[in-house]
């Protein structure tokens, strides 16, 4: 089995370099679209999260202090849908969820090609009221313009930890509900971004296969650690743009290799520019395609099969 080497620049403990939206006073959190299943992951409180208090708010792009995960389940239109689910983890630095172009925004796409995608809302760590983020899903560089410095162990995040556990609690969620939302538990596949990608790939390689997903995507997020690459990790969907000053082609390209070196079936696009978080974001740059081409790889491995240009 090949190894991850580590990478310098982690997003699960980016606590001082990953700001968020101006916030303003505190709010419900955003209502997911009209027309959608929402359902909670855990049937009473969330295992790891007793005795949390904190007050779940949102900026109307972005939600912070969850302590409740959900599922929010877009479904394709009748006579379109096939049989593929894609569980999708908004970025966030593990601070907040890009919920609106990391998550409801990409599953809309999905959903219009036939996909079952659903959009996690997973655990963060606590955090107060922050501002100054550039664009949705942006991180704030350091005040000399240098990329952020490394941050620390991620072991040390607990709401790291948590997210990870709730990507598999949604992972098995999903398979469990197959029959019922007509799709096939063997298609199942996990779409990452950012913090979300970080916790995608610790999916993808995990030893059990109840969580494992049967194909995995991380756009700009970094292995965590040093993992093993076994001979049973998913086929592989990678993005990043090459001016991204937090993850960059350097954050990517380890597990790109790692997963070459075991034998393992993976595909990685570098885009010129769009910088970290471009997510649904029109920016006039060419990772304004990067859904175009996740879906001509979905076709490819079999698991979309409509037309190309729909």
């Amino acid at each position: 089995m090949a190894r991850v080497r580590c990478v310098k620049v982690l997003l699960i403990a980016l606590a001082a370099v990953i700001s968020a939206s101006v916030w303003g006073g505190p709010s419900l959190a955003q209502s997911p679209p009209a027309g959608v299943e929402v359902l909670r992951l855990y049937p009473g409180v969330a295992p790891g999260s007793e005795g949390q208090t904190q007050l779940e708010v949102e900026d109307g792009a972005r939600i912070r202090n969850v302590t409740v995960p959900t599922l929010t389940v877009f479904r394709p239109k009748p006579g379109a849908a096939g049989d593929t689910a894609v569980i999708i983890a908004p970025g966030g630095g593990f601070h907040h969820l890009s919920i609106s172009s990391e998550g409801y925004d990409v599953a809309r796409a999905l959903a219009d090609h036939g996909v079952t995608a659903i959009v996690l809302k997973y655990r963060l760590n606590a955090s107060a009221a922050a501002s100054g983020a550039p664009k949705d899903g942006a991180a704030s560089p350091s005040p000399s313009g240098a990329p952020p410095p490394p941050p620390a162990n991620p072991n040390a995040s607990p709401g790291a930890r948590l997210a990870m556990a709730d990507i598999d609690a949604a992972v098995r969620f999903v398979r469990a509900h197959a029959a019922a939302w007509n799709i096939a538990p063997n298609r199942v596949g996990v779409l990452g971004f950012s913090a979300g990608g970080v916790i995608a790939l610790q999916a993808a390689l995990s030893p059990d296969a109840d969580v494992r997903p049967d194909f995995a995507a991380s756009i700009y997020g970094p292995m965590a650690k040093d993992a093993p690459v076994p001979a049973t990790a998913p086929p592989l969907f990678l993005a990043v743009a090459a001016d991204d000053r937090l993850v960059g082609p350097a954050g990517i390209l380890p597990v790109f290799e790692a997963w070459r070196a075991a034998g393992r079936s993976v595909e990685l696009h570098v885009f010129d520019l769009g910088g970290h978080g471009f997510g649904m974001t029109r920016q006039s740059t060419t990772s304004d395609h990067w859904i175009d081409d996740y879906l001509w790889w979905l076709r490819e491995k079999g698991l979309v099969n409509d037309e190309p240009g729909r």
